[in-house]
C-alpha cells in the first residue's frame, strides 16, 4: 500500500504539458520565470528534441525570453517585386530567428534547472474525473490538475495533402521525394465545412554557401515576387547569416501542395536569376526607400553556391475555430489551439503572448482559459484574404505590393498582430485593390467559402 501510494504520488503533477514542441515549452518556460515556478510540471512528448529540425522567425519591439539564442536580427526588411524595391526600416521591430535546436537545447536547460520533468512517450489518451486530469503514455498515467494538449497530430484538418509541422515552424523533413509530408496525413474521410477556408503556407528552403560574398547582411528579404505565379500565390524569403551564407525559401499560399521537383527548379531558377539581383538592388536603394532592382543576369553574375541545410514545412492557413477547452481541466494550445495566423502562418510571438496570457490567468483566477480574444474583425480580415488567395492567387502579388508600397510596415506589423485600431485598420484595408475584397466580403455574408 505504502509503494502504491509513493509510485500514485511520484506521477502526480501541477500540469502536464502534452507535446514538447513550441507551445508547450514556452508555456513551461513562462510558468518557470512566474510565481508559480515551484509547482511540478511534465512535458511528454515521443520525440527527443536533439536535431535542429525547424527555423522560427518573428518580429517584435521588445526582448523575449529568448534573447540569449537569437540566432540573427534584422532592423531593416526588403520588400522586391517586378519593377520595385523597397526598404523598409521596421524599427522599433526587429526581425528576428531562432533555430530550432537552440531552442531546445535553451529550454532543456533552463527548465531542468527549474525541476521541470521529460518523458519521452507518445500520449495515447487523455481523460478527466473527479476534478483530475490523467494521461495515459507508455503503459502508465500521468496525473495532473491541469494539462496543455499542443498535439497538431490529433486534429483533422482539411488542407489538401499532406500535414504540418506545427506552431507556425519550418522542418527540416516536412518534404519527401513521395510528396508527403511529415506530420500528419490530412484525413481524406473528412469533410471540410464550407463555412470555412482550408489553405496551406508550403516551401522549401535552402541554406546555402557561396564562393563569393553576395548578401548584405544588415537586411533581409522578407518578400521577393519576382517568381512565376501561375494562378497562385508565390515568393521567396532571404534569411542572410553572413555575406556568404543565407537561407533562401520558395514559398507558396495555396489549396495543394506541387510535387517536390517543382519546388527545388523553382529555388534553384531564383538563386540563379535574382539572388545577386537582390544584393544589388538594396545596395542600389540606400539612399531612398524604393529603387528599381537590376538583374544578375544583365549584369553577368554567375554565382556558385552549395546546399548545406535544406528546410520544408506545410503550415495551415485556416479561418476554422480552434476551440481552445479540451475538457473541464485540459486547455488546448499552440496550432491545435488556434494560435497559428490564418492569414500569414505566423505563430511564435503568439505562442509566447498566449503563454503569458495563460499564466497570468492561472495566477488572477485559479485557472488558464484567459478569455482573451482579438476583436472579430480580424477574422474577417482573414477570411477575406484567404478567399482571394483560394478563388484567385494571382492576385497575391497585387495585393502585398499595395500594402508594404502604401502603408508604413510599422501599420502592416500592428495589422498582423491584431493590435492596430480601428481607423488604423480601415486605413490599411483603403490601400489594397477593393473590388476583390468587396466580393470576399458579400460571399463571406452570404455564407459561403468559395
Amino acid at each position: 500500500m505504502r509503494l502504491r501510494r509513493y509510485i500514485e504520488a511520484t506521477m502526480r503533477y501541477d500540469y502536464i504539458l502534452v507535446g514538447g514542441g513550441a507551445a508547450g515549452r514556452s508555456l513551461a518556460l513562462h510558468l518557470a520565470h512566474s510565481p508559480l515556478a515551484a509547482r511540478r510540471m511534465l512535458i511528454i512528448d515521443p520525440q527527443p528534441k536533439t536535431e535542429n529540425d525547424r527555423t522560427w522567425c518573428f518580429w517584435a519591439p521588445d526582448p523575449t525570453l529568448y534573447e540569449p539564442i537569437i540566432h540573427r536580427r534584422w532592423n531593416t526588411l526588403n520588400f522586391i517585386s517586378d519593377d520595385l524595391a523597397l526598404e523598409l526600416d521596421i524599427s522599433p521591430y526587429e526581425y528576428r530567428v531562432i533555430r530550432g535546436i537552440d531552442f531546445y537545447r535553451f529550454t532543456t536547460e533552463q527548465l531542468t534547472r527549474c525541476g521541470v520533468e521529460f518523458l519521452q512517450e507518445r500520449v495515447d489518451a487523455i481523460s478527466e474525473a473527479e476534478g483530475t486530469v490523467t494521461v495515459s503514455a507508455g503503459g502508465r498515467e500521468y496525473h495532473a490538475d491541469w494539462a496543455f494538449d499542443s498535439r497538431w497530430d490529433a486534429v483533422p484538418y482539411h488542407g489538401g495533402v499532406g500535414g504540418s509541422a506545427g506552431s507556425g515552424a519550418t522542418s527540416a523533413r516536412a518534404a519527401s521525394d513521395s510528396g508527403a509530408a511529415t506530420g500528419r496525413d490530412a484525413l481524406a474521410a473528412n469533410v471540410p465545412d464550407p463555412r470555412y477556408h482550408y489553405l496551406q503556407q508550403h516551401f522549401l528552403g535552402w541554406v546555402i554557401r557561396t564562393e563569393q560574398p553576395c548578401f548584405d547582411t544588415s537586411r533581409a528579404t522578407l518578400f521577393d515576387l519576382r517568381t512565376p505565379q501561375n494562378g497562385i500565390f508565390r515568393f521567396v524569403y532571404t534569411l542572410p547569416f553572413s555575406e556568404t551564407e543565407a537561407m533562401c525559401e520558395y514559398t507558396i499560399f495555396s489549396a495543394d501542395l506541387l510535387p517536390p521537383h517543382e519546388y527545388r527548379n523553382a529555388l534553384a531558377d531564383y538563386i540563379q536569376t535574382c539572388v545577386g539581383a537582390a544584393h544589388s538592388a538594396a545596395n542600389g536603394s540606400a539612399g531612398g526607400r524604393s529603387a528599381r532592382k537590376r538583374s544578375a543576369v544583365d549584369e553577368g553574375a554567375a554565382i556558385r553556391y552549395r546546399i548545406v541545410e535544406e528546410e520544408a514545412c506545410v503550415i495551415p492557413m485556416t479561418d476554422e475555430p480552434f476551440p481552445r477547452r479540451g475538457g473541464n481541466r485540459v486547455m488546448r494550445i499552440g496550432t491545435r489551439g488556434g494560435r497559428v495566423k490564418a492569414s500569414s502562418g505566423y505563430a511564435f510571438l503568439r505562442i509566447q503572448r498566449d503563454s503569458a496570457a495563460i499564466v497570468r490567468s492561472l495566477l488572477e483566477t485559479g485557472q488558464p482559459f484567459h478569455g482573451l480574444v482579438p476583436p472579430r474583425r480580424y477574422n474577417t480580415f482573414d477570411s477575406m484574404l484567404l478567399q482571394i488567395l483560394h478563388r484567385n492567387g494571382d492576385l497575391g502579388k497585387r495585393v502585398f505590393t499595395d500594402l508594404f508600397q502604401k502603408n508604413p510596415v510599422q501599420r502592416i506589423f500592428r495589422f498582423l498582430d491584431e493590435e492596430g485600431s480601428l481607423s488604423e485598420n480601415l486605413a490599411l484595408m483603403a490601400t489594397v485593390p477593393w473590388w476583390p475584397f468587396i466580393r470576399a466580403w458579400l460571399k463571406l455574408r452570404l455564407g459561403g467559402r468559395v
